[in-house]
């Protein structure tokens, strides 16, 4: 009786953790299998869905990339995202869907129940309202850009984030495909961390590898490295939903810390000379130590 007593307990006190989960645009196969994980545990799952990205023009984030990046460097980026990127996340998707098994997580999707809060971006007021009505335990943020203060301190525990790539080793954006460009093993993987003011800067609750093989693309790493960085979510959010406090990432001591941003035209041009990835030096000499 005393076993059956502490099962009942123990499952009670996994109920009660109360997670939103905050997406950009309809989830596709990668923030689909991370909703489903995350559903499955110890959670009552929310999710909180942008329509867009953010709620800056066109013309003033092109006009703060001239800033940050200089007029040549910005007009390398437009050029390298007109001519490749566009086609390139669009069949990098189309593979994760295939990967992830799409059609059954979108079925999953629509018998879970789950009507997700729709606002204009994440950092929205509407998006501040809907998070006070949920009051979440955990925010988590699943895609979607970076969160203003006023959207992660609404968690009463922690947001906390999946990123792809080994923060703060590397930080920023397609941080798996820049590890295979600029050869850095190391920068490859996924990390959970909470969110603070930074980009990819907050205490670092968990970070992996997956295991590089021969004939690996950039695509196919992101989907190791996705599901182990899941799974790894899943557990921590098992641990705070039996009140216990995450244990700290030990890191490496004088790591360097690294900040990638969008591929320019030249970086798009190597990336697709080595095939995506499947003639990267790191790769090639990961076939030769197999």
């Amino acid at each position: 009786m005393q076993s059956s007593t502490g099962n009942i307990s123990r499952v009670e006190i996994l109920k009660r953790l109360r997670v939103a989960a905050l997406i950009v645009g309809e989830p596709r196969g990668a923030e689909l299998w991370a909703l489903r994980s995350i559903f499955a545990g110890p959670c009552e799952l929310h999710v909180v869905q942008a329509l867009h990205y953010s709620a800056v023009s066109i013309l003033k984030r092109a006009r703060s990339q001239v800033k940050a990046h200089g007029l040549l460097k910005s007009f390398s980026r437009w050029m390298g995202k007109g001519l490749f990127g566009v086609r390139e996340h669009k069949r990098t998707q189309q593979i994760l869907d295939q990967l992830f098994g799409v059609s059954d997580l979108r079925g999953w999707w629509v018998r879970s129940g789950i009507v997700p809060t729709k606002v204009p971006h994440l950092n929205h007021i509407y998006s501040r309202a809907a998070l006070e009505k949920i009051q979440p335990d955990i925010l988590v943020r699943v895609s979607g850009g970076l969160l203003k203060r006023h959207i992660f301190s609404q968690a009463k525990l922690a947001t906390l984030n999946i990123h792809h790539g080994q923060a703060p080793l590397i930080r920023g954006l397609s941080n798996i495909a820049w590890g295979i460009l600029e050869n850095r093993r190391e920068w490859i993987g996924t990390t959970i961390h909470v969110i603070d003011e930074g980009i990819d800067t907050g205490t670092v609750l968990w970070r992996g590898a997956p295991q590089l093989a021969p004939g690996d693309s950039a695509a196919s790493l992101y989907f190791r490295a996705h599901l182990e960085g899941v799974a790894a979510l899943v557990r921590i959010l098992e641990g705070y939903a039996r009140s216990e406090a995450p244990p700290l990432w030990e890191l490496p001591r004088r790591e360097t810390s690294n900040y990638r941003s969008a591929f320019d035209l030249a970086a798009w041009l190597t990336f697709l000379i080595l095939g995506r990835g499947r003639r990267a030096r790191v790769l090639i000499e990961r076939a030769i130590e197999c």
